[in-house]
């Protein structure tokens, strides 16, 4: 429980966010007042960040509000963001308030939600508790299928890309190979990362996956991951009391073992001399992949270097299409608009993500507008809109630009 504990200004406490982060199933209750509360929003931002990240399953439930009201942010909600973007302390955050309204409101099209504007409300919570038990009792039996279930329509030509890694990696072959994936912001590096980590990582005698080395390792420092590499790959709890014994430590026990080790989002060379330092840490077999938008760290530091490419045409009008129609082909009257609008941003998955998101359930009038404000201008110049800060929040409003 959080009463009392979050400070005035709706930031999220570092304990809560880890809360949110682990958490298998999250329920979100939307009554008519719920936007008026900064606290409650910055959590829903939170929430929506772990679904896209972790494949947290996400179960909204509007409570004498509709659907339409939240992703179209009108009546109560249109009024409740406006106060806030008034307000000093929150008008920065508002518009990725917006963005988590818009995707959250979309899980009632995809039948994800619940609404209980009408009938017993006992007979609701029955039917939900029933849902989450179901839910639960899938992911002990198959504790990949959330993040599968949830990710699936992200993940177009993934397979193919992910025989390209597997090639390189060589996996049962001798020696230690350290493999940097480069690319841009957006370009599917984690999604490869995990989607490898996930489908070879019971071939070694030890792994493990540290996500988000970048933010953690300036939240927490690299000890912590020190700590947390030992503990998943020894499969014991390892608390150290400096960075100097964890380098020791992994130097003496991971060197008997074949082990896999993903940091995602490395960068800085620090973090790679500090976590997987040297081949001599690690036992004949051993492969070590790291993620990072720094391609001279995987000149200078990986053995081997494989560049994420991006998108086809037909890849990306697919997975444009899943978030624009929730299906894997444009609606009919819209395929040539949305070819035309997929065009300007060459094959890039978040960009597409994003604005199938953005687009899905808008009339062809605005379809053509967004049109008429990317034609003329180069892909580069169209992807910036939707580039990210460290904290994930959209440097410019591609929804301010696109309308």
């Amino acid at each position: 429980m959080d009463d009392g504990e979050l400070p005035r200004r709706g930031t999220i406490q570092r304990s809560l966010r880890k809360t949110i982060e682990v958490s298998r199933v999250a329920i979100i209750v939307f009554s008519p007042t719920y936007a008026c509360s900064a606290r409650c929003l910055s959590e829903l931002a939170a929430i929506m960040r772990t679904k896209d990240e972790e494949g947290q399953i996400v179960i909204p439930i509007f409570y004498g509000v509709e659907p339409l009201e939240v992703r179209s942010q009108t009546r109560y909600y249109g009024e409740a963001l406006a106060m806030h973007e008034l307000n000093k302390n929150s008008n920065d955050r508002v518009e990725s308030w917006r963005e988590a309204l818009v995707k959250v409101a979309d899980l009632a099209h995809l039948d994800a939600g619940w609404d209980v504007a009408n009938g017993n409300e006992s007979e609701h919570i029955q039917r939900l508790v029933g849902r989450i038990s179901n839910e639960l009792l899938g992911l002990m039996q198959n504790p990949e299928a959330s993040a599968e279930t949830s990710a699936n329509t992200d993940l177009i030509g993934i397979e193919a890309r992910m025989q390209e890694l597997k090639s390189l990696l060589e996996v049962g072959t001798g020696g230690v190979h350290k493999v940097g994936i480069s690319g841009m912001w957006g370009s599917g590096k984690s999604t490869l990362a995990s989607s490898i980590y996930d489908e070879i990582s019971h071939e070694f005698e030890g792994s493990c996956y540290v996500k988000n080395v970048r933010a953690r390792s300036r939240t927490h420092g690299l000890k912590m991951l020190q700590e947390e590499i030992l503990s998943n790959v020894l499969k014991l709890k390892v608390t150290l009391t400096s960075l100097e014994q964890g380098i020791y430590t992994m130097e003496k026990r991971l060197c008997r073992n074949s082990v896999l080790i993903v940091l995602d989002d490395v960068d800085h060379a620090d973090h790679l001399e500090m976590l997987v330092g040297s081949d001599d840490w690690f036992g004949n077999g051993s492969r070590i992949i790291f993620t990072t938008r720094n391609q001279d760290l995987v000149t200078a530091r990986s053995s081997l270097a494989h560049n994420v490419r991006m998108l086809d045409d037909e890849e990306a009008i697919e997975l444009f299409s899943r978030r624009a129609f929730g299906n894997s082909k444009p609606a009919q009257d819209f395929e040539e608009v949305s070819r035309e609008i997929v065009s300007k941003f060459g094959g890039h998955p978040s960009a597409l993500i994003s604005l199938g998101s953005f687009l899905h359930g808008k009339d062809m009038s605005e379809w053509m507008n967004v049109l008429d404000r990317l034609v003329g201008r180069p892909v580069d110049e169209n992807l910036k809109e939707f580039e990210t800060r460290d904290d994930g929040l959209a440097r410019n409003s591609f929804a301010r630009f696109l309308t």
